[in-house]
């Protein structure tokens, strides 16, 4: 498994099929049969270990979180620490057991947290169906062999278990990744400028004391054809400090940032930054918002040239990345109005999903772009 060739032995032994570690075991009572248990990132006394992980395992061996019929593949210590019931299908399963993983592994140092999200198809850029793939990808992110990826995926979901079974006192977070969540994120993408640029106004609320840094991740655009690597030009408007950034994959990278003064617990802070795509490098025309922690509130408004307005427009709900691949048209459609703008919301997005709109742009060799018609109730409206 993990795409490794070399045969397992007493020396050699698959992390897949081994037991597990002494202090995961028997640190819970075994699985109640016939009980509905809510989701608890920190424990769940209704979870065996050794289940748990052996549940997990299997699930990383499949296509993970992106797998057809999912809802079967689930066991019942999966289903009892997601808080999973009889009556959840496919989706439902997907969303409750993303929404477990990504809250857990939010704690984890950056490669740990790469290394359980690859495996189980919940990282944006390891959706490959082929588990050698997701593991190819890991190893040339760090620059490492298969099998230290395979003993790093192992830590990873032992530690995972360890989270999900062991009582755990409350712990103060120190880790600037955790303490807060989003209470409401404006994006304002002007497409009428220049370039393409992009408003993002963003209000957190401290949920612990001392809460003086945030972060926040972008996915820089892919390599153009003539291999030029893709860029995004970051500008802090207002509230908070740029600070050294991260890079936890080739086209992710996290930017630290520094608040005025320390937020105690229930303090609400607002800061924004500008996104801009630089001049004659193209943009994928869609903006989607992937959450990675709580948020309250999505809002978004885009603007087209009113000369230029898009042959078609669709919402894009809940999405996995699998789902924007191949940029077919979706069918929750949306019109522009008469100033060539649109505007979308989403309450309480899901961690692990993608909220937003994406569409076809005009061009000269397809139909005449949409032009105004007049209605007798609301004067001039865009179709």
């Amino acid at each position: 498994m993990f795409g490794i060739k070399k045969p397992v032995t007493e020396s050699n032994p698959d992390p897949l099929t081994e037991p597990l570690p002494k202090q995961v075991q028997g640190l819970i009572p075994p699985l109640l049969s016939g009980v509905d248990v809510p989701i608890d990132t920190r424990r769940s006394s209704a979870t065996n270990s050794t289940s748990l992980m052996n549940e997990l395992r299997a699930l990383c061996r499949g296509q993970g979180v992106q797998a057809p019929g999912i809802d079967r593949q689930v066991g019942p210590a999966l289903r009892a620490v997601c808080g999973i019931v009889p009556s959840d299908g496919p989706e439902e399963v997907r969303v409750k057991f993303s929404r477990w993983v990504t809250s857990v592994v939010d704690g984890f140092p950056t490669e740990l947290r790469l290394a359980v999200l690859a495996p189980l198809g919940l990282h944006e850029e390891a959706q490959s169906r082929f588990l050698n793939d997701r593991v190819d990808w890991l190893a040339r992110l760090h620059d490492r062999g298969k099998r230290t990826i395979r003993r790093r995926i192992e830590e990873g979901l032992t530690r995972l278990v360890e989270t999900a079974v062991e009582p755990l006192a409350p712990v103060v977070a120190t880790d600037p990744e955790n303490g807060w969540r989003l209470v409401q994120f404006d994006a304002l993408l002007r497409l009428d400028g220049e370039t393409p640029s992009c408003t993002e106004r963003r209000t957190i609320r401290a949920e612990r004391d001392g809460v003086d840094e945030v972060t926040w991740s972008i996915t820089m655009p892919k390599p153009s054809e003539d291999g030029t690597p893709g860029d995004l030009e970051v500008q802090v408007l207002h509230g908070v400090e740029l600070i050294p950034t991260e890079r936890p994959s080739l086209r992710r990278v996290l930017l630290r940032l520094r608040l005025p003064r320390p937020l105690q617990a229930g303090q609400t802070h607002q800061y924004a930054l500008e996104v801009r795509v630089p001049r004659a490098q193209p943009m994928r025309p869609l903006y989607v918002f992937w959450p990675e922690r709580g948020c309250d509130l999505f809002q978004l408004v885009v603007r087209f040239p009113v000369d230029e307005l898009p042959a078609a427009l669709w919402r894009v709900d809940g999405a996995f990345h699998y789902d924007l691949d191949d940029d077919a048209e979706g069918t929750d459609l949306i019109e522009v109005n008469g100033i060539g703008e649109v505007d979308v919301s989403f309450p309480n997005p899901r961690p692990a999903h993608g909220y937003g709109i994406q569409w076809r742009p005009w061009a000269p060799d397809w139909p005449d772009p949409p032009a105004p018609r007049k209605s007798p109730e609301q004067g001039m409206e865009w179709y």
